[in-house]
């Protein structure tokens, strides 16, 4: 049985609750259950709409259950950082018709609506087995889960839909072209003569630039082979060419929803791929079309169109009046942002002001041996920044950064776009060879920190200490060292060194 949570309450009976600052209830995870896996389909896309995915990985599951009565149902746990994204996912569940709980572990409440703002908690914990107990409104569900289903797995499953209503067109970008490979060749040879053809006059769009590359898949059997076909990348194209493109036989026109996923021109994915770029991993290409999804399990390497067609060797006389004159190609190049990412990670850095360093140096006291050990910090122009080698514990004060990159920090909750690879985001920013790369706030500039500016906490406690010599006096008598010096004197005795000495009575 459920009871409302009052205001001000901070002890509940339902393991994991804990109440935040507007005295709301909620625990570590989000539930939420489906009768049917339309339903999930639903509030994948709902909440992929509103936030992205890969907010909430790693930690998301989708599992099917059966419950007491037998009947199968699919759960989704999520990871839930905060009450407000908690809310965002409550309300995507509920529009697509299913129910959320919060808890964490095994079990789980029903999670606040307009009749507990506060949120619910239970009477009396659920004696029953079962690996997840749902507490509701109307009963309690003990559940067993029978398998679960990765959300790659079920993004590669799941049927593309008919886009209509849209005019006929390329949207801005870039997009993509596969073709038989019998016709690679001729639809190599179209695309560099469209390149080279020259606008109009007083038309100002820019030039057709198109890249080619020839993909293998592997085959689906022992008994078959694999296939082959032709991928091109075709930069800002006319919309002369979108009727040719998108009807021809033997051709299949896609448009690039992320770095490597791509679906069929006239087709949208049921949940907005944009938002699940880490369930693809990087070194594959993804091409989802209405008969299926095509990996290719090597990323293709695009090479431009001009280096692709046949060359014909020209006429001895017309090779002597014609002059070969380079195409200039302008750089392809966006400015780094720094925006919210909606999470918080690990801190693992800390800035602290020049006017609270008077705190840090009282904290220093309490610090563990194994904290001073570790600890690294590099004395800047904003304040002393403390590094710490996994994570910063025991600084209650200062800003917070994490890694955005190695040896690159953010503040926490933020994240650097567009999402390049963490390897080239360290070398073109310079954080290679011990240097760090600090940025200190959304407004400021990035600081490089070089390694000779960053040295051991331990090693930068202590100025230089110089003790006084001990008092000789303390030694006692036996270790008192002599005050006088003493001269010892030989002179010649004689022959008769003992003559005229009388003999002792």
């Amino acid at each position: 049985m459920l009871q409302r949570i009052a205001l001000g309450q901070v002890r509940f009976n339902l393991p994991g609750l804990v109440a935040d600052a507007r005295g709301v209830a909620a625990g570590r995870q989000t539930v939420a259950r489906f009768a049917a896996i339309d339903r999930l389909v639903s509030f994948l896309r709902l909440l992929s709409a509103e936030q992205s995915l890969d907010d909430f990985q790693p930690g998301l599951r989708i599992v099917y259950a059966r419950g007491g009565a037998g009947t199968r149902e699919a759960i989704v746990i999520l990871p839930a950082t905060s009450t407000e994204l908690g809310d965002v996912v409550a309300h995507a569940v509920r529009l697509a018709g299913g129910q959320a709980f919060t808890g964490a572990g095994k079990h789980f409440v029903q999670f606040r609506d307009a009749r507990a703002p506060l949120g619910y908690d239970v009477t009396a914990l659920h004696e029953g087995a079962g690996e997840l107990v749902l507490y509701g409104a109307e009963q309690t569900v003990s559940y067993r889960i029978e398998n679960e289903l990765p959300l790659a797995t079920l993004l590669l499953r799941l049927s593309l839909v008919r886009v209509s209503g849209q005019a006929p067109g390329f949207p801005e970008g870039s997009v993509y072209l596969t073709a038989r490979r019998g016709l690679g060749a001729v639809v190599a040879g179209y695309l560099h003569r469209a390149s080279a053809r020259a606008p109009g006059p007083g038309v100002s769009e820019p030039a057709l630039r198109a890249a080619a590359a020839l993909c293998e898949t592997p085959a689906a059997s022992a008994f078959s082979s694999a296939s082959t076909f032709w991928l091109f990348r075709i930069e800002h194209p006319p919309a002369r060419l979108f009727g040719l493109l998108s009807k021809t036989p033997g051709l299949d026109l896609y448009l690039p929803v992320a770095d490597n996923v791509l679906v069929a021109a006239g087709y949208r994915h049921p949940i907005h791929l944009e938002t699940c770029r880490a369930s693809f991993p990087a070194d594959r290409l993804y091409l989802f079309s209405p008969g299926g999804v095509t990996e290719v399990t090597s990323l293709p390497r695009l090479a431009a169109i001009e280096d692709v067609i046949r060359i014909r060797a020209p006429a001895f006389e017309s090779a002597l009046r014609q002059e070969a004159a380079p195409i200039a190609r302008p750089d392809l190049a966006v400015a780094l942002r720094l925006e919210p990412s909606g999470s918080a990670g690990r801190p693992v850095a800390a800035l602290v002001p020049w006017a609270q360093v008077a705190w840090l140096q009282r904290l220093l006291y309490a610090l563990p041996p194994s904290a001073l050990r570790s600890y690294r910090v590099a004395l800047l122009g904003r304040g002393v920044l403390v590094r710490a080698t996994e994570a910063l514990d025991g600084l209650p004060f200062g800003a917070l950064y994490e890694l955005g990159a190695p040896d690159v920090l953010v503040p926490v909750g933020t994240r650097l776009r567009p999402a390049v690879s963490p390897q080239i985001l360290s070398e073109r920013l310079g954080a290679t060879g011990g240097a760090m790369v600090l940025f200190p706030d959304r407004a400021a500039a990035p600081v490089r920190i070089l390694s000779e500016a960053v040295g051991p906490l331990d090693e930068r406690l202590l100025a230089t200490l110089e003790p006084a010599l001990a008092n000789m006096e303390s030694l006692g008598p036996q270790r008192r060292p002599l005050q006088d010096p003493v001269e010892i004197e030989n002179d010649p005795l004689g022959p008769m060194p003992l003559w005229g000495l009388a003999r002792p009575r």
